[in-house]
């Protein structure tokens, strides 16, 4: 939010056209390069944030004009936790909740093995440390493992930063689903009463998927 005269209210922003006040916030930039969106943090201080904003305009408008910068020496690298906010908020836009909720969990058991300050500071060896940390501390299943690797690895790869090399996946063995025969299914629908037999029909004839099942009218 900003005053009269061009500078940035401290911890003033904009709900619903009313101006509030939230100290427990931060500050960013966020423009465009090639018609790609790029978002920097500037810290909690509201004056600061305002002298890199004009700086960052000035930087702009040097290049829109066909002037050569240099690119702010001084501008602050994403810290890591503030890369997974951000992510988090995006997925809570584009994904579903129990996505957006999967999300929360995996970033948050990689932000307890991984104590690096900055984004780019993560290593290949922090990518490997938390599936070690799924398998032997969460001791999850190798699948699951698998899945939440995964997880980061589209963390990481949505900053644009890819540490792992091929094979560092952690492998599982692809089950077979457990199949009933007509025998087996005729003595399970025998023992059911007549609102389970009308479910689990259900369910075989549709062959829908569990949330599916939830919202169908």
């Amino acid at each position: 939010m900003l005053s009269a005269n061009g500078r940035v209210k401290p911890d003033v922003v904009l709900v619903n056209s009313k101006q509030e006040r939230h100290p427990e916030g931060a500050y960013y930039l966020e423009w465009r390069e090639e018609s790609k969106r790029r978002r920097l943090s500037v810290g909690k201080d509201a004056a600061d944030a305002n002298a890199r904003r004009q700086r960052k305009e000035a930087e702009l408008n040097a290049r829109n004009n066909g002037v050569h910068v240099t690119p702010d020496a001084n501008g602050s690298p994403l810290s890591l936790t503030e890369a997974v906010r951000d992510f988090l908020e995006e997925k809570g836009l584009q994904r579903k909740s129990k996505t957006h909720a999967d999300y929360a969990t995996v970033l948050r058991y990689f932000q307890q093995t991984c104590h690096k300050q900055y984004l780019t500071d993560v290593t290949r060896k922090d990518l490997l440390a938390f599936s070690v940390y799924c398998r032997k501390e969460l001791e999850l299943s190798p699948r699951t493992v698998f899945n939440k690797f995964a997880r980061v690895v589209a963390f990481l790869s949505a900053h644009k930063i890819k540490v792992h090399e091929r094979g560092d996946a952690p492998k599982f063995v692809e089950s077979e689903p457990e199949i009933y025969d007509k025998e087996e299914l005729k003595k399970f629908f025998a023992s059911c009463d007549e609102g389970e037999r009308l479910w689990f029909e259900f369910f075989l004839m549709t062959r829908m998927r569990a949330q599916e099942v939830m919202h169908v009218c």
